[in-house]
């Protein structure tokens, strides 16, 4: 992988089509779901795989897995892919599947994050705090106050974990009792740590780097990184159905596509695939894994294409990640996108805690503040004139005061949801 993240973008399409061809192969072999859809390749020698015949592969969605249940698992996973996992996904959507994963998957997962730290001049004898949702070994970790070895082989640093449900005034306090040298958190958590931060005057000491997981990262947030504490953010991509997908440049903000392990599609509403510059829809496909493939699986996230990178890397370009169908604004005309609620400015207008934005209807949005006083009635009507401008015309706006906003499934946070697209 030193030498393949350097290949040319027709090396490494070479590369994926010969893997491509084995693993079509193998699903139209031995997973039942396969035998129909790929019947359209029939005929097809693998060294004639090319661009447009992959098109032809038919996009898989997440309610077509969770139809086909235990027909998605193959029946003769080959033996030296190592030991089937259980894969589930948290149910973010509302539609959980099930899968399985190799020790390749495995192996993939661990190589690859691997990289991320190397890209990132992690240093692996240094400590990393981890405030994320807790279970099994981490919740057991956190109870011991003992941390867990986070890069095997390379270094003695150990992780230790703290629950992202305590108060953020406990997290900051537990930030500075255990020193560490990284910090690895959800990006609405950061943010409002950073806030807290901004009013208190509290700098981390030591803190070398944040690493950001699970959600979309607004550039905002970024910025207030640098700007409340000097310290920039490394963020990935991942699911939990294929790992890593795509990883922050070692010399930009934007993301490199994880080619040796995942074909990458970002397609527009004809299906085609978009240029730079250009949102459409993300599907995957997983190239190791054969216990249960998914090939051209749409998994429900929109991403902006990229131009060929400046730090020479021949790796595809994913320049934003822009969450689900479910964050994208409906407006009264027919037409979707995607709002931004520069925070900065809403914070400037009243002393609001954390938001969200949910868009009931065509016609009705609902804002919910978590506010740290009564707002005055001023407030509240410039409150509504800046969500107007973020929004559009053409809503009504009903503002919301809540105690708490509670996270999502597994701990994430959306700042804003819509109701018309399905949740």
């Amino acid at each position: 992988m030193d030498d393949s993240q350097w290949w040319a973008p027709e090396k490494l399409e070479a590369a994926q089509f010969r893997q491509l061809g084995n693993l079509l192969a193998h699903s139209y072999r031995t997973v039942p779901y396969y035998r129909d859809s790929l019947k359209v390749l029939d005929g097809l020698r693998r060294r004639e795989l090319n661009a447009e015949v992959w098109s032809r592969v038919p996009v898989l969605d997440r309610a077509a897995v969770q139809q086909a249940g235990p027909d998605m698992f193959s029946r003769a996973v080959p033996k030296d892919h190592g030991s089937i996992s259980e894969i589930r996904t948290s149910g973010s959507t509302g539609r959980p599947v099930q899968l399985q994963g190799t020790g390749v998957t495995r192996l993939f997962f661990n190589t690859l994050n691997l990289r991320y730290h190397i890209w990132q001049g992690r240093d692996f004898s240094g400590s990393v705090a981890c405030i994320r949702n807790l279970s099994g070994a981490m919740k057991s970790s956190a109870a011991r106050g003992r941390g867990q070895p986070w890069a095997p082989t390379m270094g003695p640093g150990r992780m230790v974990y703290f629950d992202i449900t305590r108060p953020v005034r406990e997290q900051i306090e537990w930030l500075g009792e255990v020193s560490p040298k990284y910090l690895l958190t959800f990006p609405s958590n950061l943010k409002e740590m950073l806030r807290l931060s901004a009013e208190t005057g509290f700098k981390p000491d030591g803190l070398a780097g944040v690493a950001t997981m699970s959600e979309t990262l607004d550039p905002s947030t970024r910025q207030e990184c640098r700007d409340v504490w000097d310290i920039p953010i490394s963020d990935t991509y991942s699911t939990e159905e294929a790992g890593l997908i795509a990883l922050q440049c070692p010399d930009h903000d934007h993301y490199h596509v994880q080619s040796e392990h995942i074909n990458l599609e970002i397609l527009g509403p004809d299906g085609q695939p978009c240029p730079p510059g250009s949102v459409g829809r993300i599907v995957l496909t997983d190239l190791h894994n054969f216990a249960s493939p998914l090939i051209r699986y749409d998994i429900g996230d929109y991403g902006e294409a990229g131009a060929a990178c400046a730090c020479g890397r021949g790796l595809p370009v994913l320049a934003r990640v822009l969450g689900r169908a479910r964050n994208m604004l409906s407006l009264p005309s027919g037409d979707k996108a995607w709002p931004s609620f520069p925070e900065r400015e809403m914070m400037a207008i009243a002393p609001i805690r954390q938001f969200q934005i949910v868009q009931n209807n065509l016609k009705s949005i609902e804002a919910r503040f978590v506010v740290v006083r009564p707002l005055t009635g001023a407030e509240e009507e410039q409150l509504l004139r800046y969500l107007r401008k973020c929004l559009g015309g053409g809503f009504e706006i009903d503002l919301a005061y809540l105690p708490e906003i509670a996270r999502g499934s597994g701990g994430k946070y959306e700042d804003f949801l819509s109701m018309v697209n399905g949740s």
